[in-house]
């Protein structure tokens, strides 16, 4: 599940992005209003992760950006503003969730999953990773057709997660980078290229990604 997260404080940002992705989620941070609603605009998200006080447009503004684009993406708002009325304001304009900072990890990741399940997309997300290579991204594990199940690290398991959301199609190390990496290495990297020779040797029959020259990879379902 990709998951945008829209916070300022680099702290935090960073606190629940690695979270996040240690559950087997694929977060992207956007630091203010501005970027927030370029990364809605660029690509599809299965959830939006809002503080309400950013630079440049507020919170209340991406939310109502966000919800005009799709009214069923869901929508869940962490914020420092903890009076009933901006409670009330926020879930009235749209918001799925709400969630008053200081905030327990765990209280978020139990109201995130709680915010995927109403998500009209997620159950069609969760079956199309059961075809044909079944992906517990929460474990971080792959069951095979024969029953074995396969352990991966958590950066193999969001490799291919994402590579499972775009089957038959080229995506380049710099997109990979992007969603799996948040910009942490260099583009030059080959961190990408390592990954993939892990993947596919976990893999084995039950997919193959090849190496398009000059594009990057695909996936393709056996």
């Amino acid at each position: 599940m990709r998951i945008l997260l829209v916070e300022d404080e680099p702290l935090i940002a960073s606190f629940v992005s690695r979270g996040l992705r240690a559950e087997g989620y694929s977060p992207s941070i956007a630091a203010s209003g501005d970027e927030a609603v370029v990364e809605l605009q660029q690509r599809e998200w299965d959830l939006v992760i809002l503080d309400l006080m950013l630079p440049g447009l507020d919170g209340f503004a991406v939310l109502k950006g966000a919800l005009a684009s799709d009214p069923n993406l869901p929508v869940l708002v962490l914020s420092a503003q903890n009076g009933v009325a901006t409670k009330v304001a926020a879930l009235d304009a749209g918001a799925s969730d709400y969630l008053a900072k200081p905030f327990s990890f765990d209280e978020l990741l139990a109201r995130v999953r709680v915010c995927l399940r109403r998500h009209p997309g997620a159950a069609e997300a969760a079956e199309a990773y059961e075809r044909p290579l079944k992906l517990d991204a929460r474990n971080r594990r792959i069951t095979r057709r024969n029953g074995q199940r396969v352990q991966l690290s958590e950066r193999e398991c969001a490799l291919l997660e994402y590579l499972l959301r775009t089957p038959q199609e080229v995506v380049s190390r710099e997109r990979i980078l992007n969603a799996v990496w948040d910009y942490q290495f260099d583009p030059r990297s080959n961190v990408v290229d390592v990954y993939v020779a892990r993947l596919r040797r976990k893999l084995e029959a039950e997919a193959v990604i090849e190496t398009v020259r000059g594009g990057g990879y695909r996936l393709i379902p056996c």
